[in-house]
């Protein structure tokens, strides 16, 4: 069995993919260190399987192309780890940039602590334009980690506290502890019509199963962020869609009073959050106000397709 299989699902990312295969190619690993990367084709429609053939005739890397034709990430996933013969599945995604002892620091942890079966490394952004002045990423108006792509629980190794759900971005499982917590939900993730939270679903029933995660700092990695995302159009959208898709994946029939479909206070937050935010005068405070009233929006907009589910 080797060391580990990284797992990378891909879907019409040709552009960025040389960046991805360069930060792997350059990463430090010790001499007995055996690894596979598996790189699934989510049905691109670009050059992707052209880059991807480029970089195996290279022989940098021990790359496996899979294909998985039919849109949607976890449906990739769970087809690479149906092919994975490393003793630690690592997941990531595609528009990283692994640094130097990236995976090397997984194997080793797990190596030292054979009491665990998760692990969870350290995520930072890389700002791949201009910083605009409204985007805080530290202080009272910083934005959502999951919006700035950041994962830091710090400098020193250990257990990472019961709540936290590190998510899928820089995230290992031994092939043991996956095969008992099962495949990917297919109906989740990029290419489905709930686009977020496959990750945290996965990992959630990880950690409900009696899962802990050992915090690997060493085990950094860069997450690109694109100037298309740099914008507050798309800060607001992330806060509308991040909750709608919690709703729907992991909302229950809501109890007491209902408009619709809808919990009453949902629409009375609503409202206030709406007319605060309008009457707001500061900006970094507006902008703040806006992603609630979002948010709030966006669990409406889940109780509103939970509902018509229920009805069909």
């Amino acid at each position: 069995m080797l060391n580990a299989s990284v797992i990378i699902s891909t879907r019409n990312r040709a552009h960025i993919l040389p960046r991805l295969f360069d930060a792997l190619a350059g990463m430090r690993l010790a001499a007995n260190t055996s690894w596979e990367l598996l790189l699934i084709d989510n049905g691109s429609t670009d050059d992707t399987a052209q880059v991807v053939a480029d970089e195996a005739a290279a022989g940098r890397l021990p790359l496996l192309m899979l294909s998985e034709p039919i849109p949607g990430k976890s449906r990739a996933l769970n087809r690479a780890m149906r092919a994975a013969r490393g003793e630690l599945l690592v997941f990531t995604d595609d528009d990283v940039e692994p640094s130097p002892a990236w995976l090397q620091a997984y194997i080793d942890a797990a190596a030292q602590h054979p009491e665990f079966d998760g692990f969870a490394g350290k995520v930072l952004p890389k700002w791949l334009g201009q910083i605009p002045d409204w985007l805080h990423t530290e202080g009272p108006f910083a934005l959502p980690r999951g919006i700035t792509n950041t994962r830091d629980f710090g400098d020193a190794q250990g257990v990472l506290a019961i709540d936290v759900i590190p998510g899928g971005v820089n995230t290992a499982l031994r092939s043991g502890a996956a095969a008992r917590n099962g495949w990917f939900r297919e109906d989740l993730g990029p290419g489905t019509t709930i686009p977020f939270t496959e990750d945290t679903d996965y990992m959630r029933r990880y950690r409900a199963g009696g899962g802990t995660f050992w915090y690997v700092p060493d085990a950094l990695l860069f997450h690109c962020n694109i100037p298309e995302r740099m914008t507050k159009d798309y800060v607001r959208h992330w806060m509308h869609e991040v909750a709608r898709c919690q709703i729907l994946a992991f909302g229950n029939k809501p109890a007491g009073k209902c408009l619709a479909g809808v919990p009453l206070y949902l629409w009375r937050q609503w409202i206030a959050r709406g007319l605060c935010s309008c009457l707001e005068p500061r900006p970094n405070q507006r902008l703040q106000l806006q992603m609630k009233w979002r948010f709030t929006a966006g669990e409406i907009r889940g109780y509103r397709e939970l509902q018509a589910i229920g009805n069909k």
